[in-house]
């Protein structure tokens, strides 16, 4: 999805079966079972990304979520 988003549906399709590819290669040939550290790279946080309230609600909205003003009442 980051590939596609960035360079284009078809070069995603490519860049995925190149990786699968290098990973096959890899097994066949090490002769060792497959282990996806070297694929899986954890992409470290931005943490000091912040979202002002209408960032955060046009991202829920966007996931899916529906938003209403209603608050719980509390007895």
């Amino acid at each position: 999805h980051r590939i596609k988003t960035r360079r284009g549906h078809k070069k995603a399709i490519i860049a995925v079966c190149k990786m699968l590819l290098t990973a096959i290669w890899n097994i066949l040939n090490k002769l060792e079972p497959y282990t996806p550290e070297g694929f899986l790279e954890h992409r470290p946080v931005n943490e000091s990304k912040v979202l002002t309230k209408a960032q955060a609600l046009e991202l829920l909205r966007k996931r899916g979520y529906t938003i209403t003003d209603e608050s719980p009442v509390i007895v």
